[in-house]
């Protein structure tokens, strides 16, 4: 539509030119033919250079036709080839896509997806991994304004990220699922899962917790055996049924060698089992010598000492000498934790040897402690007693953290014995337990405190005895309190090392999880520091090859993918800063593919997924129905998209062709009549 302005300007250019024109070769002039030509040439002329400045345009509107996205979203991993439907799945992307029907009502756009989605319509089934919600999510983010219905070509299993069943609640495309793979389920049997802890200690027996499945409709049994370098450490049968279809069997596993254990749980294989690479996972443990000998020193008798000694040796790597101050000095023994139980200055001569070998110390100060002795001796803490006693209640810090107390609670135990005098600490401390007296905190009771060359623990009481006989009324056992003690010899047990390069890794890597080892460094000031250059060199414990690559910054940390490894045994070095510090392990790499593993479609999950979209689900065979679904859904419909565009009244390129030859004309007849 052309605007009224516009014509004005163009009328108002015609008139303009027109008056110039019979100006210049009509007015006060000869009046003949020539005249008139030429006057004719100059409007021509004046008129197009008018046209050219005022530009006329004029809006028009554009109508295009937007036909809703079709999505094929195909499983490229290599369950799909496992199960021998490689070349059906190429055969469905073909018919879909070679539709007319399809073509005619949709604009179809092709992803493959493994672990990550792919704009693309070349499948090769490489994948080790399968992410269908990632896929579907990345899929509804690109498309969520738009109609784009998705059809998904797959088995529906899927090995890594959440689950896509609950994410579907929150999708807003319609998700038509074509089935690949038998969707009758196979009798069989799994191991689900096992979890245990990383660490345990000589002679210990620790729990293992293994998670078995059984999918089928008769009632067999099994048996579920764990072996470590071929000898078998346990065996029990396990009954399932349709409805007894899981278990949860909690092992107690003997450790009886230092070092990496490493574990063979075998779940054996029913009659007609067609999987059994799911009957099979593996685990290790680090088993740590925990053999010590402990000096508990003291010059005088009481029940705490046969408490403390009992109490400690209940763990069978531990052993306690109770000794007076000087047969300790003369003592041969290398002790690693010294109890000084109740010092004076008997005591003196024994604090010189600790200092001198960096011993790491509990103290029990009761009320027959020598506070001036110990005041003088060391410079940690400072009391000023009153020779007054009194009974205090024992509360735990709930923020304790240099290790867990969380299942302590010693509100109900018996008050122990302490002297009133206030205790003035200088060094950075951590306070374990407490005073209570009616329901008010009076300072700390128990504490623990650290130096550069040393662990230290206070407890500014006595009376131990009588909470391990407390702990007997109300468990029937020592274990609460032995427990307690333990974890506290532990810590002190344990000798101050340089933890500035902390690494994580696992000691086996079965394929489930991400393949990496991540490492983190830290300043003199224990601040991160990820300036740091930090390599890492391997070595195949089989083949002796060896491999050294620098680990890359990722987040927090410094990190390495393990991709680049082969199966196999390794041994690893971390290095930081030309070998300043270093870090040393082994580990494990399983021959381990979880999507040979999958021998069904999860025909369950993706029906689930159709319901949740609102949408339906269709096997392999029925393709032709599904693309008749399709074209048959009213909710996929094209729409109109009207545009208006403003475009020029006259082809300039016209226009200045018709103004080259006004203007060559009007200069060929004055030349020809020799008006020039």
């Amino acid at each position: 539509m052309i605007s009224n302005h516009t014509i004005l300007y163009i009328i108002g250019s015609g008139i303009l030119a027109l008056l110039l024109a019979l100006f210049q070769y009509v007015y006060k002039s000869d009046r003949n033919n020539i005249k008139w030509y030429l006057a004719i040439l100059r409007f021509i002329t004046i008129f197009l250079l008018l046209l050219l400045i005022v530009n006329p345009k004029f809006d028009k509107e554009v109508i295009k036709i937007i036909k809703p996205k079709l999505v094929l979203a195909v499983d490229n991993s290599q369950s799909i080839k496992y199960l021998n439907k490689d070349s059906l799945t190429k055969f469905l992307m073909q018919t879909i896509l070679g539709s007319s029907k399809i073509t005619e009502k949709f604009d179809t756009i092709t992803y493959t997806f493994g672990e990550q989605l792919n704009q693309s319509s070349v499948v090769n089934f490489k994948d080790e991994k399968t992410n269908i919600n990632q896929a579907l999510q990345d899929i509804q983010v690109i498309y969520e304004p738009q109609i784009s219905p998705i059809v998904l070509i797959s088995d529906g299993n899927q090995t890594t990220g959440r689950n896509y069943v609950n994410s579907s609640k929150t999708f807003n495309q319609a998700i038509f699922p074509l089935v690949l793979g038998d969707t009758i389920s196979e009798t069989d049997l799994k191991i689900q899962n096992i979890n245990n802890n990383k660490y345990t200690y000589l002679e210990n027996k620790f729990p293992v917790e293994i998670i078995c499945s059984y999918v089928g409709n008769e009632p067999i049994f099994s048996d579920l055996i764990i072996s470590s370098q071929d000898n078998i450490v346990f065996k029990e049968q396990l009954n399932f049924s349709t409805r007894y279809n899981s278990k949860i069997i909690t092992p107690l596993i003997k450790s009886s060698k230092v070092g990496r254990q490493s574990y063979k749980v075998y779940l054996k294989p029913i009659q007609n089992e067609k999987n059994i690479l799911n009957n099979l996972k593996n685990f290790s443990i680090e088993t740590i010598d925990e053999y010590s000998k402990i000096a508990l020193v003291s010059t005088m008798s009481h029940p705490d000492l046969g408490a403390l000694k009992t109490s400690i040796e209940t763990n069978k790597q531990r052993s306690v000498d109770i000794l007076r101050p000087d047969e300790y000095i003369l003592s041969k023994n290398t002790y690693r934790v010294i109890i000084l139980y109740q010092p004076n200055i008997k005591f003196e001569r024994v604090f010189e040897l600790i200092k001198q070998m960096n011993n790491n110390t509990l103290i029990v100060a009761g009320i027959s402690t020598d506070w001036t002795f110990l005041n003088k001796i060391q410079s940690d803490f400072n009391k000023k007693s009153t020779n007054q006693n009194t009974l205090v209640q024992a509360q735990i810090n709930t923020e304790f953290t240099s290790f867990d107390i969380s299942d302590y609670n010693f509100n109900s135990y018996p008050p122990l014995n302490t002297d009133l005098g206030e205790i003035s600490i200088n060094t950075k401390f951590e306070t374990l337990l407490d005073k209570s007296r009616n329901n008010n905190i009076s300072g700390p009771l128990w504490f623990t405190y650290e130096n550069t060359k040393s662990r230290n623990s206070l407890v500014l009481a006595e009376g131990l005895w009588k909470w391990r006989m407390h702990s007997f009324i109300q468990e029937s056992d020592f274990k609460k309190f032995d427990s307690f003690i333990s974890k506290i010899i532990q810590y002190l047990d344990i000798k101050k090392q340089n933890n500035r390069l902390v690494v994580n890794y696992e000691s086996i890597y079965d394929g489930n999880q991400d393949l990496s080892i991540t490492a983190q460094y830290y300043n003199k000031n224990y601040e991160l520091d990820l300036n740091a250059e930090i390599n890492i060199k391997f070595k195949n414990n089989i083949s002796g090859d060896l491999i050294e690559l620098p680990m890359s910054i990722n987040n927090y940390s410094h990190e390495i993918d393990l991709n680049v490894l082969d199966s196999g045994s390794y041994s690893f070095e971390v290095n930081v800063n030309n070998e300043v510090h270093n870090k040393t392990g082994m580990f494990e790499i399983l021959e381990h593919n979880i999507e040979k593993q999958l021998i069904n479609a999860n025909i369950n999950d993706l029906k689930q997924l159709s319901k949740n979209t609102n949408a339906k689900l269709f096997l392999d065979s029925q393709v032709n129905q599904l693309i008749e679904e399709l074209i048959a859904d009213n909710r996929f419909y094209s729409r109109q998209k009207i545009t208006k565009k403003s475009v020029y009244l006259f082809d300039i390129t016209f226009i200045l062709f018709i103004l080259f030859v006004s203007l060559f004309l009007e200069w060929l007849i004055r030349k020809y009549n020799g008006l020039i």
